[in-house]
């Protein structure tokens, strides 16, 4: 048996971003950011920020990117994924820079659900629900 799943609730960092496939599925990507919290053994009080990429395939997603802000408030569900990709960078040599090719890994939260937990400011306080937006494959 096996199992690749990963629940985070955070804050997102940036405002997303929506492309498109070849194929022209709709992408939505954007970063989460959780804290944790602790105290060390001199008893300072200690906070460690974490940034969790996020990508969402598929229209339910991409309509729900007007809803999301900076500093929004969100619920992620979905399976860590990695892709390698090539990143070209400059390397000072002497007075020229060399162009060089690197290999960059990145680990991104394929998003099954995303849930806006921040409550709208159109809809009185005590009725707002959250939003559910699951991806169909």
């Amino acid at each position: 048996m096996n199992f690749n799943q990963v629940s985070v609730i955070g804050f997102l960092g940036k405002a997303p971003k929506t492309s498109s496939l070849k194929n022209g599925t709709p992408v939505l990507n954007f970063s989460v950011a959780t804290n944790k919290y602790w105290t060390d053994d001199s008893g300072e009080r200690r906070e460690r920020t974490q940034w969790h990429q996020v990508v969402g395939f598929g229209e339910g997603f991409a309509k729900l990117a007007e809803r999301l802000s900076p500093g929004c408030h969100v619920f992620v569900q979905g399976e860590l994924q990695t892709r390698e990709y090539e990143r070209t960078i400059q390397v000072p040599n002497g007075k020229k820079t060399i162009d060089h090719k690197i290999q960059q890994l990145a680990v991104e939260i394929r998003a099954e659900i995303i849930r806006v937990l921040d409550r709208s400011p159109k809809i009185e306080a005590g009725e707002a629900q959250p939003e559910n937006m699951e991806a169909s494959d």
